[in-house]
């Protein structure tokens, strides 16, 4: 039965973490400059990013394991509460290493709450978790698309970037106490049973396999090209340094418009059908950005490489949570792994190839993901059928 207070919360939930998920970047010009007059060079501020992925695996494994066992609603609360509290004491922090051990906290908590609500949103609507899904990653778009023009004016009219961070700190603490007061007037919802542990059974899981590296592509694909390509488009394509900027912004447009157009039709057409047609426009425009020639053609290119990736995870979740509907916590919290490795090693080889070549080799070389993509689909479409008819007894490990 859809459960509307549960995805109510859960969408509240989730623009809040769009909103912090681009903090940390609208406020580094601000961090950097009050950093460097301590000492602190730009490499040891670099710590930052994998501190953050560090971070976000702790957080995903979890409340990916503990949301099946102890409800997700509970956990939800308690991470958006540690949360509030640990953006206060990063903000408050004067030295640089107490600053990143705050971070590590808050990433800790924010990847804890993107995969309770992500669960939380499955379960709340079993029948159409596609649409749920989608819309839930389209209202993150929103937040990560408003926040830092908000931000943004806000330091530009002279509000320190600590003030910022308690800002959102406050966010969290209100969004703590609603999600508290709605498990305390909610039933919570049926826990899976027995403790889950995660193994390296579930790699022995063929469907599971496909979902990992279809999360891991669509990560990596994104994170490469909006990791490089503002460097690209002025290196290659020869845009000025504010429109190869936008061109972060214009693939956003095509993320956030794509999420929702995938919750409009998510129950329309199979969920294998969707990822097929998704994984094929990747194939389709990849090209565009890498072998245009024409900053219109590239910049045409990154919007439809947005509006292609932009159903992609949402709907491996909903295609994962219905094959294991009892453990649909521990299968966020570990494609959310994949999400996080996606963006940690693809950005990465794409600039250890470029220094010896160029950004258009390094990114045509990802394009080897988007070919991946295409056979993870088509796999994933032939095994669609036989688990619909399915026992739904069907495991992790």
């Amino acid at each position: 039965m859809l459960d509307r207070k549960q995805t109510s919360l859960g969408m509240m939930g989730y623009f809040c973490i769009g909103v912090t998920a681009v903090l940390i970047p609208s406020v580094m010009p601000s961090i950097t400059s009050e950093f460097f007059k301590t000492g602190i060079t730009l490499a040891t501020i670099g710590l930052i990013f994998p501190a953050a992925s560090v971070g976000s695996i702790l957080g995903n494994l979890l409340v990916g394991i503990g949301s099946d066992v102890i409800g997700r609603r509970w956990l939800v609360g308690l991470a958006a509460f540690v949360l509030a509290i640990a953006l206060v004491l990063a903000a408050s922090a004067q030295l640089w290493g107490l600053f990143v051990i705050g971070f590590v906290v808050v990433s800790t908590s924010q990847g804890a709450l993107a995969t309770g609500i992500n669960a939380m949103i499955a379960d709340a609507n079993p029948t159409s978790r596609a649409r749920a899904l989608n819309a839930l990653h389209g209202v993150y778009g929103l937040g990560a698309t408003l926040s830092p023009l908000v931000i943004g004016l806000a330091i530009d009219r002279g509000v320190p970037w600590r003030w910022a961070m308690g800002g959102i700190s406050l966010l969290w603490l209100v969004y703590s106490v609603l999600v508290r007061r709605s498990s305390q007037t909610v039933s919570l919802e049926k826990k899976a049973g027995p403790p889950l542990k995660l193994s390296l059974a579930m790699f022995r899981k063929g469907p599971f396999i496909a979902l990992f590296l279809v999360a891991f592509c669509y990560n990596g694909i994104a994170g490469s090209l909006l990791g490089w390509i503002a460097i690209f488009m002025r290196q290659s394509v020869g845009l000025s340094n504010l429109f190869s900027v936008y061109t972060i912004s214009i693939f956003y447009v095509g993320l956030t418009t794509g999420r929702f157009i995938c919750a409009g039709i998510g129950e329309r057409f199979s969920y294998a059908r969707i990822l097929q047609v998704l994984g094929l426009g990747i194939a389709v425009t990849y090209p565009l950005v890498v072998l245009g020639n024409y900053p219109v053609v590239v910049v045409a290119g990154v919007l439809l490489i947005g509006l292609s990736l932009s159903g992609l995870y949402p709907t491996a979740l909903a295609f994962g949570s219905r094959l294991y509907p009892e453990q649909t916590g521990k299968l966020s919290g570990t494609l959310s792994i994949a999400l996080t490795l996606g963006s940690m090693l693809p950005p990465l080889w794409t600039s250890a190839i470029a220094q010896h070549s160029s950004f258009q080799v390094a990114l045509s070389v990802n394009y080897l993901m988007a070919a991946l993509l295409i056979a993870l689909t088509v796999y994933l479409g032939r095994i669609e059928r036989p688990a619909a008819v399915a026992q739904p007894q069907a495991t992790l490990s």
